[in-house]
């Protein structure tokens, strides 16, 4: 009786795992519609510190890299919140960067486009996620937010080792952690704060398409990543960190704050 009562407690701490297609991932929903969803990407990510956590990362990764400028490439883009975040912190602290933003979708990247004129230090460019279209080592930081729970495990591993082989520096990949707590956040701020049908179903489904942390560890080892931390964050995300290794302050860990390091609204 005990035994399977211990057996039920981590069901307890974390909603099943879903399968279901996001609207995300899946083409021809209508441009408005897919606009607003985007939006609210972004909203989430400014809210709910998808911002200070890639900029306080970038702050001391680029510390540790002697040359410029920087490479930064951000794998499953999406609208290019997080490139546009990053090349206003760039300019603030005169960090000269380069930036590939890609992502597989057409239309995604058709929106991406918008107001991307102000901003010539970042490229968009259409590739898969699975198979990254670079050398190995090329990118000094690839960042990935937010994107692992669109794969399967199997394919999450893939991802990873390919985020791994292109990351000649570091590279930080988070995500939504499943549990009841994010679970709950999604549905009441998908609620609350929007009336876009894609993001209301597809806000709650994320979390349940994701993983536990424990989950992102295994998935860790059997991509065989190594010198990389698992880092919990507020808001219910994860992060998988590796920072670069040629900086002559390598033998201090840096702390991921939650705070920004720059205002950004992109």
């Amino acid at each position: 009786m005990y035994s399977r009562f211990q057996n039920f407690i981590p069901v307890m701490l974390s909603p099943p795992k879903q399968s279901a297609r996001e609207f995300l991932d899946t083409p021809g929903q209508d441009p408005a519609e897919l606009g607003g969803l985007l939006n609210d990407i972004r909203r989430t990510n400014r809210w709910f510190g998808g911002y200070p956590l890639v900029l306080n990362y970038l702050r001391s990764a680029v510390a540790r890299l002697s040359h410029r400028p920087i490479t930064v490439l951000d794998v499953a883009t999406a609208s290019a919140d997080v490139p546009r975040a990053i090349a206003v912190w760039a300019r603030t602290h005169h960090v000269p960067v380069r930036i590939i933003a890609l992502d597989l979708s057409p239309e995604i990247l058709s929106l991406a486009r918008r107001g991307m004129d102000a901003y010539p230090e970042i490229t968009l460019l259409r590739g898969n996620a699975l198979a990254l279209p670079f050398p190995d080592g090329a990118m000094d930081v690839v960042i990935c937010g937010l994107a692992l729970h669109h794969f399967p495990f199997d394919m999450a591993v893939r991802l990873l080792r390919e985020i791994d082989r292109v990351a000649g520096g570091g590279f930080l990949i988070n995500d939504v952690v499943r549990s009841w707590g994010a679970y709950l956040g999604a549905w009441v701020d998908t609620r609350l704060f929007t009336r876009n049908r894609l993001a209301r179903h597809d806000g709650p489904l994320s979390v349940l398409r994701s993983f536990t942390t424990d989950e992102f560890r295994v998935m860790m080892t059997q991509a065989g990543l190594s010198g990389v931390e698992v880092r919990k964050h507020a808001m219910f995300r994860v992060a998988l960190v590796r920072w670069p290794a040629n900086a002559a302050s390598k033998s201090s860990t840096p702390r991921l704050r939650d705070r920004p390091t720059a205002s950004v609204r992109p």
